[in-house]
């Protein structure tokens, strides 16, 4: 019976594969490619797993056996995180913390990148600022060898400039009070 349930999903997977690398997409995919107690697996589920493997673990779909070792590993997960919400671990203060930190940290690292790439179309760097760098720098070597790095620099430090001011008016616009007092007793008390 375990086989038989490995090589039905086997060539499902392998099926949803083929499908799924067709250019032929189907977003939203609800047919069931496994069971485990009442969560169904779905083609969209599989696939967006198949997207989110590691490119060194991608070996394993190179084989019958290493595609039945994946599909094992995804159900495993599946089954343990039922087991990890059957003792509520997901309802914990300190689960929810790290969530909280993985959800702050990408959520600032989707901010920055946007401005970032906002702030970089903007920036403009002239060949009078290289001449004045490679001037006022000493450089020994001549100018048509270091210019492209002199520009990167300058680049940067512009970037740099523009993203600290848009930080600062930022802070500007808020409403920020800090209780001193209270943030000196806690400090001092770590």
């Amino acid at each position: 019976m375990k086989k038989v349930f490995y090589d039905i999903l086997v060539i499902s997977f392998v099926f949803s594969f083929v499908v799924g690398c067709s250019g032929n997409k189907t977003e939203g995919d609800n047919r069931v490619v496994a069971h485990v107690n009442n969560y169904k697996m779905t083609v969209e589920d599989l696939k967006y797993e198949l997207r989110h493997t590691p490119h060194d673990k991608l070996y394993f779909l190179e084989t019958e056996g290493g595609r039945k070792r994946y599909i094992d590993g995804l159900l495993e997960k599946e089954i343990l995180l039922q087991e990890a919400q059957k003792q509520n671990i997901d309802k914990e203060k300190n689960f929810m913390k790290t969530i909280e930190n993985y959800w702050e940290q990408a959520l600032l690292r989707l901010l920055l990148e946007r401005e970032a790439r906002r702030v970089s179309g903007s920036i403009r760097v002239y060949d009078n600022e290289i001449e004045e760098y490679y001037i006022a720098s000493g450089e020994k070597k001549s100018l048509s060898d270091v210019e492209k790095d002199i520009a990167t620099l300058i680049r940067q430090r512009k970037e740099t400039a523009a993203m600290d001011k848009w930080i600062q008016e930022l802070k500007k616009k808020s409403d920020i009070k800090v209780n001193k007092s209270l943030l000196e007793e806690i400090i001092s008390n770590n």
